[in-house]
């Protein structure tokens, strides 16, 4: 006899609608993710090639590379707890008279993820190290590649290195 004059939505059409923003959410969440990975791997690369120049002007102006006595360095405590920039550098000497400041990992967290430098004053190495290997590919897939150039053929599934050449490069 009377009509009901119903506003609002049934407690079947607000949940219908909470799933699909958590799936889209879910979605959007991955490739941020992703996306943020991918930046953080480029980052690594575009770091390590930026040292080779500042490198190179310290060798033409000292005939030697900055000097480790061939051992690894970093800011990473198994490499030493080095600074980014001065005598006590993880490239010693090299930053602030060659480069303003030695880069640092993305998510250098002093322990798992950080570069690293090895000389003996007439070769170099520098590494992005991740370790432990990130084996779940959360990596974006980029180690591991023996056609990308800058793949450490020594630390596969953990490292990307730019080298003087040999023996650096396949040695070290």
């Amino acid at each position: 006899m009377f009509k009901q004059n119903q506003k609002g939505f049934t407690l079947i059409e607000i949940v219908v609608v909470m799933g699909i923003i958590s799936i889209l959410a879910a979605i959007i969440t991955i490739n941020v993710q992703s996306a943020r990975q991918k930046s953080r791997n480029g980052k690594r690369r575009v770091d390590i090639i930026s040292l080779q120049a500042p490198l190179e002007a310290y060798y033409d102006a000292n005939k030697v590379y900055p000097n480790t006595n061939g051992n690894w360095w970093g800011i990473d405590v198994t490499y030493g707890s080095h600074d980014v920039y001065g005598p006590n550098g993880w490239i010693p000497n090299l930053a602030p008279t060659y480069i303003s400041r030695l880069p640092s990992d993305p998510l250098d967290n002093g322990a798992h993820r950080t570069y690293v430098y090895r000389s003996d004053t007439f070769n170099y190495k520098i590494c992005a190290l991740q370790w432990p290997p990130d084996l779940t590919g959360n990596d974006g897939g980029v180690f591991n590649n023996p056609k990308d150039t800058f793949y450490d053929p020594l630390r596969p599934d953990h490292c990307w290195m730019v080298c003087s050449g040999e023996p650096a490069c396949s040695s070290w």
